[in-house]
């Protein structure tokens, strides 16, 4: 059983990538973004370190 896991933007990355780290790894595709800034001022607070706030994006939420 995997021990990590690598999730990264493409399933042809994933592929390659799962081939290099080997058992200890398990890499898979999340097929794009899965969360963006919330398109609102106050996505970013600079009163509290530049804290950013992010909401799921609808059509990526099922992978």
């Amino acid at each position: 059983m995997p021990k990590h896991l690598l999730i990264v933007e493409s399933p042809a990355k994933a592929k390659t990538i799962n081939k290099y780290l080997g058992k200890d790894f398990q890499v898979l595709a999340s097929y794009g973004h899965v969360r963006d800034l919330v398109p609102k001022e106050g996505a970013v607070d600079p009163d509290d370190g530049f804290r950013m706030r992010y909401e799921l994006i609808d059509k990526n939420e099922k992978h």
